[in-house]
């Protein structure tokens, strides 16, 4: 299944500005924090940033990691985080390859990107855009911006201390 949609980005592009981390909190929490934000943007030491969203896994380790059941995918491929069900417990956030998933420091239960578009809507440069797994071969065909990713994966998809 590569169809299912998730949102990408271009760190060659990606001026890091954070403006799509800004909209994403202050669209779900009315208040600009970047630990309220579903996106994360990385920036690496030679000028490459990268925005971080959920991918909507195809094998979703993070569902099957919830003893609580509280992450499901929706009828249109978006897992999504049942907060009466999330216990907080973290679980989802260790099995998550891409620190797509965090524990919101307000309510204390897991939260993500939920694929809505409004950071797409918002980057004045393009750098980030709502895709499919196909569709990204079709704009990527070589790989480069895959592999970037990739080649960086260890640095920015460092959980750290952070749940």
């Amino acid at each position: 299944m590569t169809g299912l949609p998730f949102v990408f980005g271009d760190p060659h592009v990606c001026t890091g500005c954070m403006i799509c981390v800004s909209v994403c909190s202050m669209h779900y929490y009315r208040v600009i924090s970047p630990e309220r934000s579903r996106v994360r943007v990385v920036r690496l030491e030679g000028g490459l940033d990268f925005p971080l969203f959920c991918r909507n896994c195809e094998d979703a380790p993070c569902i099957e990691a919830c003893p609580e059941d509280a992450l499901a995918r929706t009828s249109k491929g978006v897992i999504v985080v049942n907060s009466r069900r999330c216990t907080g417990c973290g679980s989802c956030v260790s099995a998550c390859p891409y620190y797509a998933i965090r524990v919101n420091p307000d309510t204390g239960k897991a939260f993500k990107c939920i694929q809505c578009g409004e950071c797409t809507a918002w980057c004045p440069v393009g750098a980030i855009w709502m895709t499919t797994g196909a569709d990204l071969e079709k704009r990527d065909p070589d790989g480069r911006l895959r592999g970037l990713y990739e080649l960086h994966a260890s640095e920015i998809y460092d959980k750290g201390e952070v749940q």
